[in-house]
């Protein structure tokens, strides 16, 4: 299985902060009774490093589990899978990180109520996505139908039946119901994580179309089988993932992982792994800005490498690159997220903006480039008529495209509304005309009167009427 057991000594090593190390098979948690079902469980769970206690003596083994906790488990569990380590840190807020993996990874396609705690089918739809579909070979034969309490057209019954069949989980009472509704605890999700990443803990056992098993599950000591669904747990969000100061990462040399993939291999402390090279998984989004008055955050977000990492938000100038500092309208310019306001005096409108991220090993990513632009503006500087009324000018801020609708303004009120059926620079068309370019936009006139020098072409809105009362042609 991806070799999860050669690399759960480094991985322990490694999220073992703010945890005090103990044997292996050793319950270091005064709330975790030695005769409880899932005392195996937990013990197993937290050596995988996946999961800890929620403080050295605790596990609060009944706390539930939020979406938030599930959506980091499933990330950390693919990291392991995938890579042996785990490479993902905390953000703002805690979850963030993970749950963005979880986007790029395709584990999640949605955002959740990540304070919410999760159902059980919340959380079998997170943990089946959780790993490549090699990791959940079908063992056991589960008909289509046959957990009863699970309707075959509902949404999250292909992920149900996906970890009963490859073992992972039994159900909550003899008859194998799933319980979908109901939320799951801290020392279920454990087991959960022991079956997930240990193929030799899985449960072997047949169902039939009417629920019932054709032969008996296999009993395992001091466990009750209305325990064994899946329950989901996770650090709070002051757990650090990565970075045990205890740890010495030494040299790497390049190794190939994969056919022609090259990543780096780090030798911790006489145990060779594997972490993932530092990957862009966020990128910054732009943005038209239909108001000025409003801020806006371009956020970037990595994973892989060797935290911690630095950020370096720049943008272009012809040719040159210029970086960005805090500022009246800028703030974060030194993190990882920063926030513009949307202002007529910020000269940061209309520019390529990208952010370069640097971890400490002294490698380099960088986003590609974004622009954030206010409202669309252009003072009509030449008026002109052919078929069409032709309105020339410099795009002062925004974005222009052909077959928007606009609007006329002068002196504060809306002349005219109609239509930029064309958009024309050294008389070529263009579909679209951004901040800085001269451009003439054939202007199909609905309402109102002829524009004139002077006049500002707007996007149109719907709450903009036309008001000629004071203009004498």
């Amino acid at each position: 299985m991806k070799k999860i057991l050669s690399v759960i000594l480094a991985l322990c090593m490694l999220l073992s902060v703010g945890v005090v190390a103990f044997a292996e098979g050793v319950n270091p948690f005064v709330d975790v009774p030695e005769n409880a079902w899932y005392r195996n469980e937990v013990v197993k769970a937290v050596e995988t490093g996946i999961i800890n206690g929620k403080s050295e003596t605790e596990f609060k083994p009944d706390d539930l589990l939020t979406y938030a906790e599930a959506v980091k488990l499933a990330a950390c569990m693919n990291q392991v899978y995938v890579d042996g380590i785990v490479t993902l840190a905390n953000g703002t807020p805690w979850y963030q990180h993970y749950a963005d993996f979880c986007k790029v990874k395709g584990i999640i396609t949605k955002d959740y109520d990540y304070n919410a705690f999760a159902t059980r089918a919340g959380y079998m739809e997170i943990f089946a996505n959780a790993l490549p579909d090699e990791a959940f070979a079908d063992i056991n034969n589960i008909p289509d139908g046959s957990i009863l309490d699970v309707k075959e057209n509902n949404p999250y019954a292909i992920y149900v039946y996906k970890l009963y069949r490859s073992g992972i989980v039994t159900g909550v009472d003899e008859l194998h119901n799933c319980n979908p509704d109901a939320n799951i605890k801290r020392c279920e999700v454990a087991t959960i994580i022991s079956r997930m990443m240990d193929e030799g803990k899985r449960v072997q056992f047949d169902m039939q179309k009417n629920g019932e098993s054709s032969e008996e599950e296999p009993a395992e000591p001091g466990k009750d089988n209305q325990k064994m669904v899946e329950s989901e747990n996770d650090k709070p969000k002051d757990e650090v993932v990565l970075d045990n100061p205890k740890v010495e990462i030494k040299d790497h040399e390049s190794i190939v992982v994969g056919g022609n993939e090259e990543k780096p291999k780090y030798d911790v402390d006489g145990e060779d792994f594997i972490i993932s090279v530092l990957t862009i998984h966020k990128e910054p989004e732009g943005l038209e800005a239909d108001n000025y008055g409003v801020e806006h955050k371009l956020e970037v977000q990595v994973f892989g490498g060797k935290p911690p990492y630095t950020y370096e938000w720049t943008y272009k100038v012809r040719k040159d690159t210029v970086t960005i500092r805090n500022g009246d309208f800028v703030k974060g310019a030194d993190t990882n997220a920063m926030v513009l306001s949307v202002e007529k005096e910020n000269n940061l409108l209309g520019q390529p903006i990208s952010c370069k991220v640097t971890d400490t090993e002294g490698t380099v990513v960088t986003t590609k480039n974004v622009i954030v632009y206010g409202p669309f503006s252009m003072p009509v500087e030449q008026s002109l008529t052919d078929r069409n009324y032709v309105l020339m000018g410099r795009i002062a801020d925004g974005v222009i495209r052909k077959g928007d609708k606009v609007s006329v303004e002068r002196n504060g009120k809306i002349i005219a509304t109609g239509v930029a059926v064309d958009l024309e620079m050294f008389e070529k068309s263009l579909d679209e005309g951004v901040k800085g370019d001269n451009i003439a936009i054939i202007f199909d006139l609905d309402k109102g009167v002829r524009p004139t020098i002077g006049d500002v072409v707007i996007k149109y809105k719907d709450t903009h009427v036309v008001d000629t009362s004071d203009i004498v042609n």
